[in-house]
């Protein structure tokens, strides 16, 4: 039987020979490609179309009628390392936009021309290139998801986004004979995991970093996997259940146009059926989300005791035999995140290190003890998750004069035996201000010399390690020269080793200028109270999140406690 799939739906697949076609109303150019755990292609010969048109387990063809591209797949000679498998459609005419025209249809059929399923990409406007089918490794066996993913820019901007190295020009158009056929994350990007929003893709999946410590990265791609299945699975249940209402209203309402059969033995008889098929497919939906739903949850328990700690949950037994590591672990926890569906699937959200955009936590409806104690919680993953004196914090704390820092603990002496600055007035602020920015003006001059001294003008150090600063309360104390300098940390600093972590209320910036607008835009935020909700990039969807704060726990303490030992050598 034909399964007609709905944008993020998944099926296992049973069959290893496989046929990728398309239908569609325009000249379109087929092509695959191979994708490791990290979203990225292991080499520009991961990339199959009509110029290069093999790969392990894939083979670009064309012919039959009107010259129609096809790509065959042999599950069972793809590579070990190669964890994803994409379709993708582009137009013949560079031109040309998807939503021109009507929907092009994505068939996937045995070698032996049973059809598997069929996709019907609806709902594209600019797209110029679509990710039809994803044919993914799950628990040692091979799935396939119906994606519908477009990006703007075109093929050239698809598969540079997994890795594969492009030229200015997109790739030249097929030979005449070809035609018509196809359209279709990281990993994640969830909210922080890295660069969280790509320019003209829509929906586009987060970059994947490129693996670098491999147990650890290995474990973050798989937290990221699970959010991505989770998320897709969702809109899968959502679309089927939309699509059913919407099917069972359109043959309602056509029964009911003529008003002489209305109340007609064959018009009750014909709604009955249409209310079966509409209760038979949102229970195929749901039973397709449950299963998808049992086997993500156990994939997290299975991860539980695996993250390191930094990236586990404030209970985990990791926790106990935590010690300050020799590199920088890829990420920190801050919560956990679900949707209504599925409140037993809560999965990690975690950020990758280095934050190459600084996090705001959102005091909105919040007291202040609350955003303090969340803050605290993010500061010592952060502490935890760096070698000894390769992490500093600065605290800017007016409105409280000071009582956040020492809430935090931060007086003791962190990175490197200097004790933790702590700015409480507005010249105090400006004061430390500057010299981050100085901080980072110098550490910019020293990249484009090629070397890092030690030493500016026998005063500077310009060390190797990172500096982060918390700021609470902004805009309380700032002044324009302040938000200037601010602004230019957050823009700047990240790649010089210098991050923000702002605690703040954005109902108390009003009074500032247009700069500010770009402060909060600039920021990952991250909510204080339990039950808000953060969107993703993915298929557009809402997710509640719950902050990563103890409550009742005293790990908090006994890592700083920790901490503090260890940064005076004991």
């Amino acid at each position: 039987m034909t399964l007609v799939f709905v944008k993020g739906q998944n099926a296992p697949l049973t069959a290893q020979q496989l046929r990728i076609m398309v239908d569609a109303a325009v000249a379109v150019d087929l092509s695959a490609l191979l994708l490791t755990e990290t979203g990225r292609v292991r080499s520009d010969g991961d990339f199959v179309f009509y110029n290069q048109p093999a790969a392990p387990g894939l083979t670009w063809l064309t012919g039959g009628a009107g010259g129609a591209q096809r790509v065959e797949i042999d599950l069972s000679a793809v590579p070990a390392d190669v964890e994803r498998v994409i379709a993708v459609i582009s137009p013949d005419d560079r031109t040309t936009k998807f939503g021109s025209g009507p929907a092009p249809v994505a068939r996937l059929v045995e070698a032996n021309g049973a059809e598997l399923g069929t996709f019907t990409m609806d709902g594209l406007s600019e797209e110029r290139a679509v990710i039809a089918w994803e044919l993914y490794r799950r628990a040692g066996a091979w799935k396939v998801r119906a994606i519908g993913q477009g990006y703007s820019g075109g093929l050239a901007q698809l598969i540079a986004a997994h890795g594969v190295d492009v030229e200015q020009e997109e790739p030249a158009p097929a030979p005449v004979t070809s035609s018509p056929h196809f359209p279709g994350t990281s990993s994640p990007h969830f909210p922080g995991t890295g660069s969280s929003q790509a320019p003209a893709a829509s929906q586009q999946p987060q970059p994947a970093q490129e693996i670098g410590g491999p147990p650890e990265e290995r474990l973050y791609q798989q937290v990221w996997s699970i959010f991505q299945d989770a998320a897709r699975s969702t809109s899968a249940l959502r679309s089927a259940v939309g699509y059913a209402e919407q099917r069972r209203d359109n043959e309602v309402g056509e029964l009911l146009n003529d008003p002489r059969l209305r109340n007609s033995p064959q018009t009750s008889a014909a709604r009955a059926e249409a209310d079966r098929r509409h209760d038979d497919l949102v229970r195929r939906a749901e039973a397709d989300r449950r299963r998808d739903v049992d086997q993500l949850v156990a994939e997290l328990n299975g991860l539980a005791t695996t993250l390191p700690a930094p990236m586990a949950a404030w209970d985990s037994p990791r926790w106990r035999d935590w010690r300050l590591p020799e590199t920088t672990t890829v990420g920190i926890r801050v919560g956990d995140v679900h949707v209504p569906e599925s409140p037993e699937l809560r999965i990690p959200l975690l950020f990758r290190l280095p934050l190459m955009r600084a996090l705001w936590i959102d005091s909105t409806g919040a007291d202040r003890t609350a955003a303090v104690a969340m803050a605290r919680s993010v500061v010592v993953r952060l502490l935890a998750a760096h070698p000894p004196g390769q992490l500093s914090i600065s605290v800017a704390d007016l409105a409280g004069g000071g009582a956040a820092a020492r809430a935090l603990d931060l007086g003791g002496k962190f990175g490197g035996g200097a004790s933790t600055p702590v700015a409480a007035t507005p010249q105090g602020l400006s004061e430390m201000l500057e010299h981050l920015v100085e901080r980072v003006d110098l550490v910019q001059m020293a990249m484009r010399a090629g070397a890092m001294p030690t030493s500016y003008d026998g005063s500077h150090e310009i060390d190797g390690g990172r500096r982060l600063l918390v700021l609470h309360d902004f805009p309380y104390g700032f002044d324009e020269r302040s938000v200037a300098h601010l602004h230019y940390l957050l823009n700047e600093g990240p790649e010089a080793g210098v991050h923000v972590l702002m605690v703040a209320d954005p109902a108390d910036s009003s009074t500032l200028g247009p700069l500010v607008g770009a402060v909060w835009r600039s920021m990952a935020r991250l909510p204080v109270l339990s039950g808000d909700h953060m969107g993703d990039p993915w298929v557009g969807l809402t997710w509640t999140f719950t902050p990563d704060v103890t409550t009742g726990s005293t790990a908090v303490d006994e890592i700083l406690a920790r901490l503090a030992r260890q940064a005076d050598g004991q």
